[in-house]
């Protein structure tokens, strides 16, 4: 089971798309990649790329597959993974998220709030 998204066209980042992503189960076939109804023939994917990161302390491993349709990602667990069973080439890269402006909206509106929260139960 992942999350993916199809709505970010750069490197993977916090945003919300990731909010609204799908859930589906990640398969791996000879001749293609599958994650829901998605279904990506690996003749048809341009480049890939594999991003290990960290969400907070947790890493994470992002597959990128662009295509000439669209620009896939697929967010997986530490302990998942189905990289090595694709037929394809894939380059492998370190990345630190960044935050598309939504998310930064959202985390100042919600430190915002924490921060009256302290402020109006202990002072």
């Amino acid at each position: 089971m992942l999350k993916g998204t199809n709505r970010e066209d750069k490197v993977p980042r916090y945003s919300h798309n990731w909010v609204t992503a799908r859930r589906a189960m990640f398969k791996v076939f000879d001749d293609r990649v599958e994650c829901g109804d998605w279904l990506i023939p690996y003749a048809e994917i341009q480049t890939a790329y594999l991003y290990k990161t960290r969400q907070m302390l947790i890493p994470v491993n992002v597959l990128q597959l662009v295509t000439e349709t669209g620009n896939y990602q697929f967010g997986f667990n530490p302990w998942a993974t189905p990289f090595k069973h694709l037929n394809l080439a894939y380059q492998v890269r370190q990345l630190k998220l960044g935050y598309s402006p939504f998310s930064k909206v959202i985390r100042i509106v919600f430190m915002a709030l924490l921060g009256l929260w302290v402020w109006h139960n202990w002072f």
